[in-house]
């Protein structure tokens, strides 16, 4: 038995039988949803997989008149929803012995300037012959200055200025299931380096309970990432799939290497740590 859980533990789901259709989607709706740099996915059919608990958690947001995407109204990541005949998994969230065989990578002419795509899977350009079609959110006009990020449906926006003083690929489990994908990928800007410029009041945050420091923050409306903001604490962390242009800089390092997803392996030539490095 394959389960899956959101990062808060409120949804949880259980699948049987083989994982189908490995997708690494580099869509821009799919890094604004997870604000990582592309979302991960496996089909199964609708009757290898049941809710075991925390249905009534789960919102909807209709991101185009094809695609409704779901997340958990607790925590904000990413729950499995249906797609023609079948229900797509994050792999983020499963747990438990699996096996993976294949896979693609789509929409790579949409994908992040600043990710690496480094292994042998085939690349589409958008999506294979015959798949469903797919709507590409269109690109953000760029800022006079400095870089805007926002979530998918665009309702929350915001602006940073200058390099980050840290941007990390953090592969821990909490990362990986709030982000409900392969790993986050987190800026690090100084207050005076960031801005809110709209829907500052649909941001939510969640904090694990067990966490000192960790915590996720997201649209009410739409489950997309959102900046996370704590109160006494001189940084803003920015999930970097919510970047709308290039910010000009590009990651330093893959942290918590210990924790990956034993799925992905990345192959970009950063610095890679064990856990957090001093």
């Amino acid at each position: 038995m394959i389960t899956g859980a959101c990062l808060c533990g409120a949804v949880r789901y259980e699948v049987e039988g083989p994982l189908q259709n490995v997708t690494h989607c580099h869509c821009s709706r799919c890094r604004k949803h997870h604000g990582a740099p592309f979302a991960s996915f496996v089909e199964v059919s609708k009757e290898a997989f049941r809710f075991s608990q925390g249905e009534d958690s789960v919102f909807e947001y209709p991101s185009s008149l094809a695609c409704v995407r779901r997340f958990c109204k607790v925590c904000g990541s990413v729950v499995p929803t249906q797609r023609g005949d079948g229900i797509w998994i994050p792999l983020g969230n499963l747990s438990g012995e699996f096996e993976l065989a294949g896979g693609s990578h789509r929409f790579v002419g949409s994908k992040a300037p600043w990710h690496v795509i480094a292994d042998a899977l085939p690349q589409w350009e958008v999506a294979p012959p015959g798949s469903p079609p797919a709507v590409i959110r269109a690109p953000v006009a760029p800022l006079e200055s400095g870089t805007g990020g926002s979530c998918l449906c665009a309702a929350v926006t915001f602006s940073v200025s200058g390099p980050p003083t840290r941007w990390l690929q953090c592969h821990c489990s909490r990362c990986r299931r709030g982000r409900s994908a392969a790993h986050g990928s987190n800026a690090f800007y100084p207050e005076a380096q960031f801005a809110w410029r709209s829907g500052s009041d649909l941001v939510r945050q969640y904090r694990p309970p067990e966490a000192e420091r960790f915590m996720v923050a997201f649209c009410a409306r739409c489950g997309g990432g959102t900046p996370v903001k704590r109160d006494n604490v001189p940084f803003v962390l920015v999930p970097a799939g919510l970047f709308d242009s290039d910010p000009g800089t590009r990651p330093q390092a893959h942290i918590h290497m210990a924790s990956k997803a034993p799925w992905y392996t990345p192959a970009d030539g950063l610095p890679e740590f064990a856990a957090l490095p001093s």
